[in-house]
């Protein structure tokens, strides 16, 4: 008997990449929820697949540790005891289970979000639900096989004591089921990429959003991988403590990383926040790089006589209001000056009926907003540009007479 001790490689590391995993997958799936929050969107099929799946995937990699502590999984098959391996077995039927029904669920999520997005292309939905029902047929399929595939039902793990069982080629169901989940994998990561390069966007934008969903390229890789694994019979029954450590450790990868793959896609609003957060804290005045820098200047620029100190950069904004405000002032008094209006303008009291001023880089012209052809004139004068004539050129005839009339 050879009990697991964290100085065995293989099984530790094993161990460490499943329970990572699963936590990774774990806060994909509370981002994704956070998301949803932010930007106020309801609770759709996707997020309630992804939710079940990680839900199985919890007992999938809980099974397989089980298996590796305490069944001798990971370890070669003549370091390992009978009831080791009798309770492998009989947590391997448990595995089966939660993997095609964490992978299941997760291929479902991926498809139901898409249709969300891509929902106004017909073909795109219908190749959508099309791979959606093959996807259900998956996962019933195979829980189905999983559990029906001897008899009597303890034969599944158990099959000295029962010499009568009948099982299907267990061989077989694991290729089937590895080719099967392959090309359903392909089918869904490439399924929006003809819809990305159809839409209006910039060429680096459809390069983005292809990477974006196309990222689960990793997980066609891992079933292909353990596909390969699967097609090894012989090897599969003589070294099955090592296939299992094998299987253990793929299985449990293709249902993580398909979960944060799935997640992926709705993380967006957090990147936008963060991203923006970043930003504001480096460019603003008082923080950042730039902040650093004008507080590093300040300190050691010499003031120069009858100058005044500005001591922030509130001091600064404030200084050029108030020269704003000066010059506004200064050019008002001259305009007075020039056409001395009469004092019923200024008991007007709505800022609607006040005259308006449309003010070009060489020119002031001054518009009566409360004559009805004030709209037009304004959009024609807005029109013109520098090629209205400089204020001190208009006949001011028309406002006299608006005046005298009230």
């Amino acid at each position: 008997m050879a009990p697991y001790n964290t100085s065995m490689r293989f099984p530790t590391a094993v161990l460490i990449v499943n329970s990572c995993g699963l936590a990774l997958a774990f806060f994909a799936v509370l981002l994704r929820f956070w998301a949803r929050y932010i930007r106020r969107v309801k609770v759709r099929l996707c997020d309630y697949m992804i939710v079940a799946s990680w839900l199985f995937s919890f007992g999938l990699v809980v099974s397989e540790n089980y298996c590796i502590t305490k069944g001798g999984i990971g370890q070669k098959v003549i370091h390992v005891t009978e009831e080791e391996l009798l309770f492998s077995t009989k947590q391997f039927l448990v595995v089966d289970v939660c993997g095609s029904l964490a992978v299941a669920f997760v291929k479902i999520s991926i498809l139901d979000f898409l249709l969300s997005v891509f929902s106004t292309h017909n073909r795109f939905r219908i190749a959508a639900y099309v791979l959606m029902a093959a996807t259900t047929g998956y996962g019933i399929s195979f829980l189905v096989a999983s559990l029906a595939s001897c008899t009597p039902f303890e034969a599944n793990w158990d099959k000295t004591s029962y010499p009568n069982y009948h099982c299907i080629n267990t061989s077989y169901f694991y290729v089937a089921q590895a080719a099967i989940g392959v090309t359903l994998d392909c089918l869904i990561l490439f399924l929006p990429v003809p819809v990305v390069w159809t839409l209006s966007l910039k060429i680096s934008k459809k390069i983005a959003l292809t990477v974006l969903f196309t990222i689960g390229i990793l997980i066609c890789v891992i079933s292909i991988t353990r596909l390969v694994y699967n097609t090894r019979a012989e090897w599969m029954v003589t070294h099955f403590t090592e296939y299992g450590g094998i299987a253990c450790l793929l299985g449990a990868l293709e249902a993580n990383l398909s979960i944060i793959c799935a997640c992926l896609p709705t993380m967006q609003p957090l990147m936008t926040s963060f991203t923006g957060r970043v930003k504001s804290s480096f460019s603003s005045d008082a923080g950042g790089l730039k902040g650093l820098y004008n507080n590093f200047s300040s300190r050691y620029l010499r003031p120069v006589p009858g100058s005044m100190k500005i001591g922030s950069s509130t001091d600064r904004r404030a200084t050029m209001y108030i020269e704003d405000d000066l010059e506004s002032a200064r050019l008002q008094k001259h305009v007075d000056k020039l056409y001395p209006l009469n004092t019923t303008l200024a008991s007007r009291t709505s800022l609607s009926e006040e005259i308006g001023w449309t003010q070009q880089t060489r020119c002031f012209t001054q518009v009566d907003s409360a004559n009805s052809k004030s709209g037009d004139e304004s959009v024609e004068l807005a029109k013109l540009g520098e090629k209205v004539e400089p204020y001190s050129a208009i006949n001011v005839t028309k406002s006299w007479k608006v005046n005298s009339e009230e």
